[in-house]
C-alpha cells in the first residue's frame, strides 16, 4: 500500500481532540510566537469555516498541522522587518486565481488578518502559497461535512 494511502484513510488517522492540537503547537514555539500563531491559526479556520463550511474538526490532524506549520511560517515573515520582494511569475497567479477564486478570496482575508495584526505587507508569492494551503485544507476534509 502506498505511504500516501495510509496516510489518507480515515481509518488510519486517528482524529485528536482540538485542545490537544493546540498544546502541541504551543509547545513548538516560544511564548509570543504561540500566542500568535494560536490566535492566526483558530481565525485563519474561522475564515475557512465561514466560506467553505469546513472548520479545523473536519480536518485530518495531517492536514491540520500542515496548515498550522505553513501559518507558523506566514507568522514569521510577517513579523520580520522590511519589505520582500514577491518572487511569483504573474502568470502563475493569475492562472491560480482564475481557477480557485474561492480559495483565493478566504487567502486574502487570511493575509489581511497577518497584516493588521503585524504592520507588514504580505508579498503575493505568500499569498499564493496560503490560497494552495487554503485548497488543501477543503479538499481533504471529511466529505460528510463539506457544503453542497
Amino acid at each position: 500500500m502506498k505511504i500516501t494511502q495510509i496516510i489518507n484513510e480515515d481509518a488510519v488517522i486517528a482524529r485528536e481532540d482540538l485542545a490537544g492540537e493546540a498544546a502541541y503547537w504551543l509547545t513548538r514555539a516560544n511564548n509570543r510566537e504561540s500566542d500568535m500563531l494560536f490566535a492566526v491559526v483558530e481565525n485563519a479556520f474561522g475564515t475557512i469555516e465561514r466560506r467553505f463550511g469546513i472548520g479545523s474538526a473536519n480536518v485530518s490532524v495531517l492536514t491540520y498541522r500542515r496548515f498550522a506549520e505553513h501559518m507558523r511560517t506566514s507568522v514569521r515573515r510577517a513579523t520580520e522587518e522590511g519589505v520582500r520582494a514577491s518572487a511569483t511569475d504573474g502568470t502563475l497567479g493569475s492562472l491560480l486565481r482564475q481557477h480557485m477564486p474561492d480559495c483565493y478570496e478566504c487567502a486574502c482575508e487570511i493575509r489581511s488578518d497577518l497584516e493588521r495584526r503585524f504592520g507588514n505587507a504580505v508579498p503575493e508569492d505568500e499569498l499564493l502559497d496560503l490560497m494552495l494551503h487554503v485548497h488543501k485544507v477543503v479538499s481533504n476534509a471529511a466529505p460528510a461535512r463539506k457544503r453542497a
